[in-house]
């Protein structure tokens, strides 16, 4: 008898199984045809591995592919994951506010975008010459570069704008006439935006050079990320961003922060990356803002700027109707709660401390793999090492997928093509750096074996 119930049991079991498996196998069909049916094929650009990884849920620091398989995510879908995934109090924060109002446009005032201004604001250091702080708000990091050029031409008068090579400032409108990065740097976007220079870093006599001789001295702005994220994690040189901004502003420009990607405590350092002590004392005129400020749960970004500059621009028209949205707003003003309570920059600078050390010494245990890591807090990037470009760059395209063997998604990019990306959620714990170093270790063991 018990036998009998048993094989039936057991037949049910597997049966029921089998119909799991075969239903997820329908499922993951069904959206890699999806994607590539009705999705862009310019999308495929981006894609992060040869085989499609299907995500289909995140808690905290990890993600979990749609086979149920865990990972320490260290690319936090592109830096937007700054306090972990599916956190129970920016949901509520979310749900509280969908119940009263799913929108409001500009045209009328609301509690959640007046307020989250007013917090945003406070967390900036004051202006030395008595301006006011005021926010913009849009819908992401590339459209807050795009309004803030905008505002610099109408303040100045002037349409000449300055970047630095191997910046990323978006894909978008102005954003995209002053990336130049890669492929991101086309044709196309130069004669859309004619009056767009490009200077090297670190490289003064170069930017008083361009200012002097290729605006005429009349410079509109000047746009610069305190550490540039995607051209390969390189933080400017001591001073450098202090000196230029000053530079800038005697010849009459509009200095820019692009902190896209390195505000909001991301340096672990300090809330801004132009904050960073060895930039030395600098004061934008503008910040821009994105990213982490939302934690991927609001469509968010912002322009900051001294009061004079937004002023100019109020007889303009532009713009957008879901900037200052109320449920991306409170979902902000709790990201924001977050890392105030649980001191976010203390463990990101913490943490981002013991990763660097680690993975220092597997530079130096290793160094025909890894060259270096760069940068601070959970904003840094493994340049990987070969004897050419090309090597390099398969190297890194190698390691990049290897890691999820050792459940770790890195990310993977820079103007080089041979940098990691190691950028994860912020409260990231010291289990999982110990085991991201361990899953590096292994993946640097297997290359020396293979190449025996």
């Amino acid at each position: 008898m018990f036998s009998r119930l048993f094989r039936q049991n057991n037949r049910y079991f597997s049966s029921s199984l089998l119909r799991n498996r075969d239903q997820q196998f329908l499922l993951k069909r069904d959206i890699i045809y999806n994607r590539k049916k009705f999705l862009s094929p310019s999308l495929a650009t981006f894609e992060a591995y040869d085989e499609p990884m299907i995500v289909d849920r995140g808690k905290k620091q990890y993600l979990f592919d749609i086979d149920g398989n865990k990972y320490v995510d260290l690319l936090g879908q592109n830096l937007c994951i700054s306090v972990g995934y599916n956190r129970t109090r920016i949901n509520n924060a979310i749900f509280a506010q969908m119940e009263k109002l799913q929108h409001a446009t500009t045209m009328y005032y609301n509690e959640q975008s007046c307020s989250l201004a007013k917090e945003l604001v406070e967390k900036i250091p004051k202006r030395s010459d008595g301006e006011d702080w005021v926010v913009h708000f849009v819908n992401s990091g590339s459209e807050a570069v795009d309004l803030a050029i905008q505002m610099a031409r109408v303040y100045t008068g002037r349409p000449e704008t300055i970047s630095l090579n191997k910046a990323y400032h978006g894909l978008q409108g102005y954003a995209a006439g002053v990336t130049a990065i890669g492929t991101a740097t086309q044709d196309c976007y130069g004669s859309m935006f004619p009056g767009v220079r490009h200077a090297n870093a670190n490289n003064l006599n170069e930017l008083e050079h361009i200012i002097q001789f290729g605006t005429g001295g009349k410079l509109g702005c000047f746009i610069a990320e305190p550490v540039q994220g995607y051209g390969g994690i390189h933080s400017l040189n001591d001073n450098y961003l202090q000196e230029a901004f000053s530079m800038v502003n005697a010849a009459g420009g509009v200095t820019i922060a692009d902190e896209v990607q390195s505000g909001v405590c991301r340096t672990g350092e300090t809330w801004w990356g132009f904050q960073n002590k060895h930039h030395g004392d600098v004061e934008p005129d503008m910040i821009t803002i994105a990213k982490g400020l939302g934690n991927g749960y609001g469509i968010i970004g912002a322009v900051v700027s001294k009061r004079s500059i937004a002023d100019a621009f109020c007889d303009k028209m532009w713009f957008n109707t879901y900037g200052g949205n109320p449920i991306a707003c409170a979902a902000a003003r709790e990201v924001l709660n977050i890392m105030d309570d649980e001191k976010v920059l203390d463990n990101c600078g913490k943490q981002g401390k013991l990763l660097n050390d680690h993975v220092s010494k597997l530079c130096d245990s290793y160094p025909d793999v890894y060259k270096e890591i760069r940068g601070t807090g959970m904003f840094q990037g493994l340049e990987i090492n070969g004897k050419t470009a090309e090597e390099s760059q398969q190297k890194a395209y190698s390691i990049h997928k290897d890691l999820l063997n050792y459940g770790v998604i890195a990310g993977r990019g820079s103007a080089t093509k041979n940098v990691l990306r190691l950028q994860p959620p912020m409260i990231i714990e010291e289990h999982d750096i110990l085991k991201v170093v361990d899953a590096l270790d292994n993946v640097a063991i297997n290359f020396k074996n293979k190449n025996r």
